[in-house]
């Protein structure tokens, strides 16, 4: 499988500790860009009932879900409630300004 870099957002557009959805090749993503200008990218979606994680809390690295609370870590985005679960992530990178993530 070929995996590409794929622009998906401006970073000035990105809040800092908030969430932002997005839709890439019919995938559901949420971006967070942490105070250091870090840009995380996971699935958008809590696999405890579906809860769109872009609007959860972010903290340390860590995101909240808003539904039941379940948390996940934005760096390899295991639980941290429950270690066997998991939601995927996607390596970003910053360039001139420009937010790509690889798919």
């Amino acid at each position: 499988m070929n995996e590409s870099w794929l622009e998906v957002a401006d970073l000035n557009d990105l809040q800092i500790n908030e969430g932002k959805a997005i839709n890439v090749k019919n995938l559901s993503i949420a971006l967070f860009r942490l105070p250091n200008n870090k840009v995380y990218a996971i699935e958008n979606s809590c696999p405890h009932i579906g809860a769109p994680l872009d609007s959860g809390l972010v903290e340390n690295q860590t995101i909240t879900c808003l539904w039941h609370s379940w948390c996940f870590s934005l760096i390899d985005g295991y639980s941290t409630n429950c270690p066997n679960v998991k939601v995927q992530i996607y390596p970003t990178q910053i360039k001139e300004n420009k937010v790509l993530i690889q798919i």
